[in-house]
């Protein structure tokens, strides 16, 4: 497979489960459709929860017809995709449903989902919550990794409660003292 970018041999690496396309020269990286999803669960699996589909819906896209095109269909232009607040640029093909990163953009990708989990308030990540459960229990087959999220998603909800209500922190902490253990 030919890089989009600078049309070099792409060699192929194995990330977990996924196996993914980088390009010697440019370092960019090319995802197979769902390889993305995949490969950001595994190099970061506290927010194997946060879809990248929920981090598209919440932000401000500019969106147009990129001048690189698929690797996999050779004759279909990318879409572009780019979010001006995060500076989070990546290409999509409308036909294989593949994905282009160029040099850097996966992290810059990660940071933008960690930002947008660090965005969520109470309310959202209660909503969250009952969503995880709610799958837990509609898919007996994945049932550990939902425990995992679930189980995250309440750490997060608990921060998330003590940075909005401060107060609570330290009624909390003036029980545990007043309480025998």
């Amino acid at each position: 497979m030919k890089c989009p970018a600078c049309h070099e041999t792409m060699e192929e690496k194995a990330v977990g489960e996924d196996r993914i396309n980088e390009c010697p020269h440019c370092r960019g990286l090319w995802f197979d459709r769902g390889e993305l999803e995949g490969v950001k669960d595994e190099v970061m699996p506290e927010i194997s929860w946060l879809g990248i589909d929920e981090w598209k819906d919440r932000a401000e896209f500019k969106v147009n017809t990129d001048t690189l095109f698929c690797p996999r269909c050779h004759d279909v232009a990318l879409t572009a995709v780019e979010d001006q607040s995060s500076m989070t640029k990546l290409s999509q093909c409308a036909q294989c449903k593949g994905v282009w990163l160029g040099t850097g953009q996966f992290l810059v990708l990660i940071n933008a989902l960690l930002e947008e989990a660090n965005r969520k308030s109470v309310p959202e990540y209660a909503i969250i919550g009952l969503k995880q459960a709610r799958d837990m229990l509609m898919n007996p087959d994945s049932i550990i990794l939902e425990w995992q999220n679930f189980q995250t998603i309440l750490r997060l909800l608990k921060h998330r409660i003590f940075i909005e209500h401060p107060k609570l922190r330290s009624i909390i902490a003036g029980l545990h003292k007043s309480l025998p253990v």
